[in-house]
């Protein structure tokens, strides 16, 4: 988002403080329990959403050199990205086509900027999926034709900042519906250029969708957190816009009326609001100050899902003491997740796992996890 839609947001949010507004929903919106609960659903969600939908790999600026890759399993189908010579993003299944061995665990860099190796017996390949090396392949591998042995490709695609990737190598997607316009309101963010700080991982005892829902509203700040979010932005203000699938929700610090003292021009509103950006299905980006994060949630059973929390920054700490505090901050918001959203949010998941029939009401003020429940369903065709 550039520095004038920037500045209007800001005038947006102000009417809403002043109003003690949000963006509301067209109607309540009620949901069956066993959105949360059904082992049947779940398992097509995690082949419909997971498997056969693209996925949001993370910004540009993770994979910043030639060489540079991102391996990860949680869709259930092992995916290796990376960068190429050229610039471009090549996308592969992660496993060797000797006995299956996965080539990349995390982030990590090819060998010498150019070839993957595969730690169980050597096999080795260049950035574009070609097998090159078989050790020993005189005596072992005789017959063997190397051009039917490369890794197999997987679609990826690279816009406005963000990586896809495609799990399921026989389905392709179009960016362009993906996307459905977030590249203009995320541009300016840093996506191709900040410093990757960390990646923390938090398993929970929740299911995935219910994840996620904490994140699509600012209705329980005052509440559950009164001493940590609820000290920085208003409860239940937020500006909510939809981009296709996805979307995203600004809110206002405490401090945004000071903006009305100062003249416009020379306004900087990233100091007094932030971003809650869904990206359909499972991604949320948060863009806060002057860096972003992301948070992927991924299903691991129909009560369980697993996390993983990024942070970006406009470049590299300077030295030590600005990396502690940069990293106790990273840490701290973490914390405030783990300790009071999921403490609350498992014990809700288990008042669900039961046998009593009952519905889940979501409030007009909460467009987010209106317009998330809204898309899973039409995927699904529940």
């Amino acid at each position: 988002m550039q520095a004038e839609a920037l500045k209007h947001e800001a005038e947006v949010l102000i009417d809403l403080v002043a109003n003690d507004g949000c963006t509301q929903a067209d109607s309540i919106m009620e949901l069956d329990v066993n959105d949360y609960r059904d082992p049947a659903r779940f398992e097509r969600e995690r082949v419909e959403l997971f498997r056969n939908y693209p996925q949001f790999v993370g910004p540009s600026c993770l994979l910043r050199e030639p060489g540079d890759y991102y391996a990860f399993d949680d869709t259930g189908i092992p995916l290796l990205i990376l960068r190429q010579q050229d610039g471009s993003l090549g996308a592969f299944l992660n496993y060797c086509s000797h006995r299956g061995a996965p080539l990349g665990d995390g982030l990590g860099k090819a060998k010498k900027g150019r070839l993957l190796t595969c730690p169980y017996h050597g096999w080795s390949y260049d950035l574009q999926g070609n097998l090159t090396g078989v050790p020993y392949g005189k005596l072992g591998f005789t017959d063997l034709d190397r051009s039917t042995r490369g890794l197999r490709p997987v679609q990826v695609e690279e816009k406005d900042g963000c990586i896809f990737v495609m799990p399921n190598p026989e389905l392709r997607f179009d960016i362009d519906e993906t996307m459905g316009g977030l590249g203009e309101q995320l541009s300016g963010f840093g996506f191709d250029n900040h410093h990757l700080l960390g990646i923390g991982r938090v398993e929970t005892a929740i299911n995935w969708k219910m994840n996620m829902d904490t994140f699509h509203e600012f209705y329980h700040f005052d509440v559950l957190h009164p001493e940590t979010i609820a000290q920085m932005s208003y409860s239940n203000v937020c500006h909510y816009t939809q981009f296709g699938r996805n979307h995203c929700m600004s809110a206002p610090s405490l401090e945004i009326n000071q903006l009305r003292d100062q003249d416009r021009a020379c306004w900087q509103p990233r100091d007094y609001l932030s971003f809650v950006t869904y990206v359909f299905p499972n991604t949320v980006l948060f863009i806060v100050g002057d860096h972003f994060q992301t948070w992927r949630v991924f299903p691991l059973a129909k009560d369980r899902s697993v996390v993983y929390h990024s942070m970006y920054l406009p470049e590299e700490p300077a030295d030590g003491a600005e990396r502690q505090e940069r990293e106790a901050y990273f840490q701290m918001i973490r914390d405030v997740a783990v300790n009071e959203d999921y403490g609350l949010v498992e014990r809700i998941q288990r008042g669900l796992n039961n046998d009593i029939d009952r519905t889940v009401l979501v409030g007009r003020n909460e467009p987010g996890v209106q317009n998330m429940h809204r898309q899973i369903r039409d995927v699904m065709g529940y």
